[in-house]
């Protein structure tokens, strides 16, 4: 290991893991995404501050490993609810009535989020539009989709029963 390496492993280590946890919110993750970006830092002939190299391959490394986890729960949603589960059947169906209640632009908005997994700025250039507006869109459908379900399960007790 560089005399270089050793230095900025012992001056910033703690930061790194901080940025990583910012991102990823999950402490292995955080471990693994600054190791991997350690590893790739020190294993290259650096001509500049290897410590701006780490930041930057930590921060893709940690977008990355997002994305990677968002598709892995996107294949876990997919099992979910289970066919043996009447309760979560209903729930699954009325989830899916109030989304169609939703005006049109947001109801795509989300689908192609959740369904399709493009990211926000993937939407926003699909259909035309800034990031602010995907964002406030995707917010506002959020909101209304949260509040109806509180109705629902406030009016429909026995349904949503454990």
């Amino acid at each position: 290991m560089r005399e270089a390496d050793k230095q900025m492993l012992a001056d910033h280590y703690l930061d790194l893991y901080q940025m990583a946890f910012s991102i990823l919110q999950n402490e292995t993750d955080s471990e693994d995404a600054v190791q991997e970006a350690l590893v790739v830092t020190m294993s290259r002939q650096l001509w500049g501050d290897p410590y701006k190299y780490c930041i930057a391959t930590l921060r893709k490394i940690c977008v990355k490993m997002k994305v990677r986890n968002r598709e892995v729960l996107m294949d876990n949603m997919m099992d979910f609810p289970s066919p043996e589960s009447d309760v979560n059947n209903k729930r699954l169906q009325r989830l899916r009535e109030l989304m169609d209640l939703l005006p049109k632009r947001i109801r795509e908005i989300l689908c192609l989020y959740y369904e399709k997994g493009y990211s926000k700025a993937e939407i926003a250039k699909q259909k035309g539009i800034s990031v602010t507006m995907v964002k406030k869109l995707f917010d506002r459908g959020h909101e209304t989709l949260k509040k109806q379900l509180i109705e629902m399960e406030i009016n429909d007790k026995d349904i949503f029963k454990p």
